[in-house]
This record gives C-alpha cells, sequence and structure tokens, in this order.
C-alpha cells in the first residue's frame, strides 16, 4: 500500500494519506450524490448539482477520516503508537501498532468510530434542517446526504464481524467470556467472512437486475471476505477496514 498512496499532512501529530483508489471512487460518489439530486431537486441547475455532488463526495470522504481520526485519538491515549491513516477504495485505514491488553480496552478503540459517526450525522441533520428553514436549496441536500451517510457508516460499521467494529465489540466480548483472545478474533473473523459473502451475492443478485450499485456491494463483500480471513489466519496485528474502513488488529 505505501507506494501507492500520497501524504496529505499531519492532523494532532497523525499521518495523513491518499490511496491512489481513492481518486476514481471520489468521482464515482460525487456523480452518484449528483443524480440523486437531480431526482430531489429537478429544478436546480445542471451545474449547481454536479458542485453539490462534489462538495458531498469530499466532505463524506473527511467525514470517513475524522471517523478514523477518533480511533487512532483513543487508541493512542491508551498507549498504542498510531503510524497514520489512509483513505483509499472502501474507506479509511487506521495503522495502530501495539497490543491492547483487554476487552474494555478494545471496546473503547472500537465504539470510538460508529460514535463519532452517529454524533456527525445528528449534527449535519441539525444543520439541514436550519438550511432547510433559510431556503438555502443547496446546502439543504449536501447536509441532508452527508447526515444520512454518516448514520450509515455507524451503523453498517456496528454489524458483529471482522474487520468492521462491531466484529471488534464481538471479539472483546467472547474475549472476555473464554479468556481466549484468539478464539474471539476467529469467531468474529468467520462472522466476518459470512458478512462479506452475503454482501457480495447481494450485489450479484443486483447486477443481474441491471443495477450497477450491486458491483459496489460486491466490492465491498469481497473486501470484507478478504480481511477477515486474514484477520482469522494471523491472529496478530493487522490493518483492516473501517466502513467503510477500521482500525489494526491488537493481539493481548
Amino acid at each position: 500500500m505505501g507506494r501507492l498512496r500520497l501524504p496529505i499532512g499531519r492532523v494532532m501529530g497523525i499521518s495523513l494519506w491518499l490511496h491512489v483508489s481513492w481518486f476514481p471512487v471520489l468521482v464515482l460518489a460525487s456523480w452518484a450524490a449528483s443524480a440523486v439530486f437531480a431526482d430531489a431537486y429537478p429544478g436546480l441547475p445542471a451545474g449547481e448539482r454536479l458542485a453539490m455532488g462534489t462538495v458531498t463526495g469530499l466532505a463524506f470522504f473527511a467525514c470517513l477520516m475524522t471517523h478514523e481520526l477518533s480511533h487512532a485519538v483513543v487508541a493512542r491515549r491508551l498507549g498504542l503508537r498510531v503510524r497514520g491513516i489512509t483513505l483509499f477504495l472502501f474507506g479509511g485505514v487506521a495503522e495502530i501498532g501495539g497490543e491492547l491488553p483487554t476487552p474494555e480496552q478494545e471496546v473503547e478503540v472500537a465504539l470510538a468510530g460508529p460514535a463519532t459517526s452517529l454524533a456527525l450525522g445528528s449534527m449535519l441533520g441539525l444543520a439541514s434542517t436550519l438550511a432547510t428553514s433559510l431556503g438555502w436549496t443547496g446546502a439543504e441536500g449536501v447536509l441532508l446526504a452527508l447526515a444520512a451517510v454518516n448514520l450509515g457508516v455507524a451503523v453498517f460499521n456496528l454489524a458483529p464481524g471482522l474487520p468492521l467494529d462491531g466484529g471488534r465489540l464481538l471479539r472483546a466480548g467472547i474475549w472476555r467470556a473464554t479468556g481466549s483472545f484468539s478464539r474471539g478474533t476467529r469467531a468474529a473473523a468467520a462472522v466476518g467472512r459470512s458478512l462479506g459473502v452475503l454482501l457480495g451475492a447481494g450485489g450479484a443478485f443486483l447486477v443481474v437486475r441491471g443495477e450497477a450499485i450491486g458491483l459496489w456491494y460486491a466490492g465491498v463483500g469481497a473486501f470484507l471476505w478478504f480481511l477477515a480471513g486474514r484477520a482469522g489466519r494471523a491472529v496478530a496485528p493487522a490493518l483492516a477496514l473501517d466502513g467503510e474502513g477500521e482500525a489494526a488488529e491488537p493481539r493481548p
């Protein structure tokens, strides 16, 4: 991954990177948002809808970066080293090195991301209501779309399978109940692979029906399946997806 990413700065001492796969996804996300705005606001000029879509795409990835930063900040507070954060094809990765010694600390790191996305979604939803009352149509559309995707990221990441945040919560629960980090990892990884298969199958079904969005679901499902399998095999520090991307896999 290192050779295919570009540095974009540092926040709180944490290096931020863009993987080259991020750029085509930004174009796709902006185009998709513009299409949604075309249906929701048919009276708006095409140029304004395109601008709204571009702003939405850029802001969405900024929200994903914030999601990952929350993981990194909590991990660093617990004494772990954070090497950096990379935005890539299917979301974001927080590169966290070191070990989490207890299930309770695993829960702290895992919950930070969904809690941040939920807070962002709520605040953006309130801001869209204000924009509506002021008659700011463009701002209303962008803020409402961002509120929806942030809430979606929070919910999706709570699915109980690695490498998602919900998988880390499941692992922490099994770890605490059995005293075995490895057993918790294998169980959560197995669920993660099952989720990947379901997403992939659902995406394929949509593609057969002629719905292009199915390609995205199939891609995410394949990536989840791959990373869940790697987590189950390694049972050691490794990168993981957070939702759309997630933090590193620790070892007790």
